[in-house]
């Protein structure tokens, strides 16, 4: 089970028990666009809660498209998560009171976090799961949020994509 609630303020946002509490997102951010076309392509279960994606990187300051990439390899993007963690954090043994507790949780802790603090995507990806292909399939599905013009493949890169 998650640890007790915790305060952490950063960026001027108070995030307890693993909710971002802040609506300072743009009626239409492009981000959260991007978020729910990619996550609707994949078929992924709603709600999607790419605004609580997007709301957590912005707090703890890591790219946006990390922890959406890692849920769709995870969990399907929770489609066969278990309670509530969609990210396969601790292995999967974690449980979070809710998903958005889960994405703030697993944001924070990737941003701060001792095996995650200070790092580049790449170390921080190693920590995650040291396998090398995981990291691979991670940053392409990474760009696959970002790109209007690249149409996602469920079979995840082909040896082409890593160049």
């Amino acid at each position: 089970m998650m640890r007790s609630p915790f305060w952490i303020t950063l960026a001027g946002l108070a995030v307890c028990a693993g909710t971002v509490t802040d609506s300072t997102l743009p009626a239409r951010d492009e981000r959260v666009l991007k978020l729910e076309t990619f996550f609707s392509s994949y078929g992924c279960p709603k709600p999607d809660h790419a605004a609580e994606y997007v709301r957590a990187a912005d707090a703890f300051q890591i790219d946006y498209r990390l922890l959406p990439a890692i849920s769709l390899l995870e969990s399907t993007c929770g489609a066969y998560g278990r309670m509530n963690n969609n990210w396969g954090w601790n292995s999967a043994h974690s449980a979070f009171e809710s998903v958005p507790a889960g994405i703030a949780f697993v944001t924070s802790r990737l941003a701060v976090g001792g095996p995650y603090r200070d790092k580049a995507l790449d170390q921080k990806l190693l920590a995650y799961n040291p396998s090398a292909p995981y990291g691979r399939k991670v940053r392409w599905l990474m760009r696959v949020i970002e790109s209007e013009d690249l149409i996602p493949d469920p079979s995840g890169p082909s040896n082409d994509d890593e160049k």
